[in-house]
């Protein structure tokens, strides 16, 4: 409020497949314009959105949609374009397209599905480092420790010109990337399966009441019995294609999220 911002438009690259969605209640909440690929089916209102739109966001912030399959087939990314800095992209959100040192999994809509997947995500890494400026900066959904990274890194910020110095996608080529992804990706949290249908129905807001406090003040805290040992596999995870050769990453999805306040700062202010 005291930067007198309003919210008018939210941008989603994909129907998630790990999470439950915040975007259409945020939408619902503010008024604001909820963009969501066209061809995803969807059960909910919003305005589609297709591969090469543009989006004007106020005076001056132009968007524009990149269709970046490879995580999902409807895959968007967004570039941003801040015309008080000049007509080249100053930020691109990647979803679970490009990450930090990484890409999103390839995995999540089933085995049949995975190698094509796979191919398109290295292609899409490539249209976007090929389109791009080396100083654009990305802002994946994805980082560290989250389940939906296929391979897993502690970068926290990076640029364009970053990727294509150090991120395999862009610097192996297409068949060596393929076979080293596939051959390293670790399980994946047996929820997963769930959150896809229920994005494309449309989510409720969440409830920001913590689960203790609906329990009631007298209720009982339940203890689980200590597991005689540990493992390194997450509860209920799914098995991935290669499990035998896989590491599953030792932290939680903590990062499954959007771009901090921070960051949209950052890009549109500048360093």
């Amino acid at each position: 409020d005291s930067d007198q911002v309003r919210l008018t438009h939210v941008f989603e690259t994909h129907i998630h497949n790990d999470y439950v969605t915040g975007g259409l209640a945020l939408a619902r909440a503010t008024g604001a314009r909820y963009l969501v690929n066209g061809d995803d089916a969807v059960s909910f209102d919003r305005t589609p959105i297709h591969d090469g739109e543009t989006v004007a966001v106020g005076q001056r912030i132009r968007v524009r949609a990149i269709h970046t399959p490879g995580h999902t087939f409807t895959h968007l990314s967004y570039a941003l374009t801040d015309a008080g800095r000049g007509n080249e992209p100053i930020g691109v959100f990647t979803g679970g397209s490009l990450l930090y040192g990484a890409t999103g999994r390839p995995d999540l809509l089933g085995t049949e599905n995975t190698d094509k997947l796979v191919r398109h995500q290295h292609a899409s890494a490539h249209r976007l480092a090929g389109g791009l400026p080396n100083a654009t900066g990305v802002y994946p959904t994805h980082g560290f420790g989250s389940f939906c990274s296929a391979t897993q890194t502690n970068a926290t910020e990076s640029t364009i010109g970053q990727e294509r110095r150090t991120n395999p996608v862009l610097t192996q080529d297409e068949e060596t990337y393929v076979r080293e992804l596939l051959d390293g990706l670790g399980a994946w949290p047996a929820y997963y399966i769930h959150m896809g249908r229920t994005n494309a129905a449309g989510p409720a807001a969440p409830d920001p009441v913590p689960t203790r406090a609906r329990r009631g003040v007298g209720a009982r805290r339940r203890r689980l019995p200590r597991s005689p040992r540990r493992s390194s596999t997450p509860p209920n995870a799914r098995p991935s294609r290669s499990t035998t050769t896989s590491r599953t990453p030792s932290k939680p999805d903590s990062s499954c999220c959007d771009p901090r306040p921070d960051q949209l700062r950052q890009a549109l202010n500048g360093p």
